[in-house]
């Protein structure tokens, strides 16, 4: 990006500098017909005509022309071509410095200029070694045998191109120490603008040498994005490892009582063979079960693959279960559907939403007085089902020790006290939450938080 940011400003500054080069030229060009205009002007004021001849006073009005190797040079010729009068300084410079290429040049250049209109001006330029810049002008003088007369005005180009010369070499030395500070600025605004890459990949080679565990969430708002995906994707990661432990552990543990079982039976004397059949088969059933949330667990990776699944269905389909488990049970369920607003999707496990929304309404059908209400409400862009009891509910002081894994605060119905603990953790992984609180029927009321949703509104009738 540095060198790129260089070549740019080169060429931007090169092009830059070649135009502001040619209309400095373009401007000292027209400067020199601006000052040699009121000279020819001049000249034509001076001339006298005396018995059909131009003759000019010994003491003309611009010095220079009297001044030998001046640099400025005139010249008059009659219709046709013939010389009626020459500048002292055109004279003095073909004798003294043997020059008489000057007088060619301007030779040429009346040769060229044969078929110039009376009254108009005429800006040329020879490209000999010595050049010269020209201004000339023809008029029909009345008195002389040839009314036609050309009056020339010339001066040197060198001064005007020294001066041009002069200037190309400030403008080259400025705008190439212009395009080194420009150069060093744009490579020091880019390792300042890239300085908090470099930091997240410091923080990453300290992640993979274990010395850090996530990444700085402050960083400009242009990375947050970035820094907020890696370290959800990290948490994710962690979590499913956590995740694979804790079914391992859940697995060791429920293969315990069967394992002791069968070690005893197999040195029994007369092994109970239903029993250990019994065992095997309840073995089996951990080991599947187990298996089925591990690979639940590890589909969570490819969770933006899976179709979006509509809560409404997986609500009707548990509450119609449940009414079928709990004939004596209300279940009032209020999905957006049925008030006609909107339909909510999310990106999930069919299995993983329908363990964590049976697990918290089979506990509310479990714990509650008979009346179980469902709702799905909208918070901030965050889909929150709430599901409600009217039971004897939990004290505010025990809602931390509830979402433990193996806390039971109710012991007297069956269960391994694991259920909202797989709940919350289930919802971590998906990025949302449980929230406890009590509900205004008289029991408690579990708050589940998705924070990836979808909402679809309902087509009108």
């Amino acid at each position: 990006m540095g060198f790129s940011a260089a070549a740019i400003l080169v060429l931007f500054l090169s092009a830059t500098g070649m135009f502001v080069e040619r209309s400095y030229r373009a401007s000292v060009i027209a400067g020199v017909e601006d000052q040699l205009r009121p000279v020819i002007y001049a000249l034509m004021g001076a001339a006298q005509e005396r018995d059909g001849v131009l003759n000019y006073a010994d003491g003309l009005f611009q010095p220079r022309l009297q001044q030998p190797d001046s640099g400025l040079y005139a010249r008059v010729t009659g219709g046709a071509g013939s010389e009626l009068w020459r500048s002292p300084s055109l004279a003095l410079a073909d004798e003294n410095n043997g020059q008489p290429g000057l007088v060619g040049q301007i030779m040429v250049l009346d040769a060229q200029a044969q078929e110039l209109a009376v009254g108009s001006l005429l800006f040329q330029q020879s490209e000999n070694t010595t050049g010269l810049f020209c201004l000339r002008t023809r008029v029909d003088w009345e008195g002389l045998a040839d009314p036609r007369v050309t009056f020339t005005v010339c001066a040197e180009q060198a001064p005007y191109r020294q001066l041009i010369t002069e200037f190309r070499y400030g403008l080259y030395v400025g705008f190439g120490a212009l395009m080194l500070l420009l150069s060093l600025a744009a490579v020091l605004a880019l390792r300042w603008g890239l300085r908090p890459l470099r930091q997240i990949q410091h923080q990453l080679k300290q992640m993979q040498r274990g010395s850090r565990g996530k990444l700085d969430a402050v960083q400009p708002k242009e990375l947050t994005p970035l820094v907020a995906s890696l370290n959800r994707y990290v948490a994710h990661q962690a979590s499913l490892r956590e995740g694979h432990r804790r079914a391992l552990d859940d697995m060791a543990h429920s293969l315990k009582t069967p394992l002791s079982v069968l070690r005893v039976g197999v040195h029994d004397t007369a092994p109970d063979l239903p029993l250990l059949q019994e065992q095997v088969t309840r073995m089996q059933g951990v080991l599947d079960h187990q298996l089925a949330r591990i690979a639940r667990v590890t589909q969570i990776d490819g969770v933006s693959e899976q179709p979006w699944i509509a809560v409404d269905d997986v609500l009707a389909q548990l509450a119609r279960a449940l009414r079928v488990a709990y004939p004596e049970h209300r279940i009032d369920v209020e999905s957006g559907s049925q008030r006609g607003q909107a339909d909510w999707k999310l990106r999930m496990h069919e299995d993983d939403l329908l363990d964590v929304l049976g697990n918290v309404m089979e506990n509310a059908c479990k714990y509650g007085a008979g009346h179980i209400r469902v709702s799905l409400v909208e918070e901030r862009g965050t889909l929150v089902v709430t599901v409600e009891d009217n039971g004897s509910g939990i004290d505010p002081h025990y809602f931390p020790q509830v979402l433990r894994r193996g806390m039971r605060l109710d012991t007297q119905a069956q269960g391994q006290g694991i259920g909202l603990a797989m709940v919350s953790e289930l919802l971590a992984v998906y990025g949302g939450a449980v929230e406890l609180a009590s509900s205004a029927l008289g029991g408690a009321k579990i708050r589940l938080l998705f924070a990836a949703a979808l909402k679809e509104h309902a087509e009108a009738n």
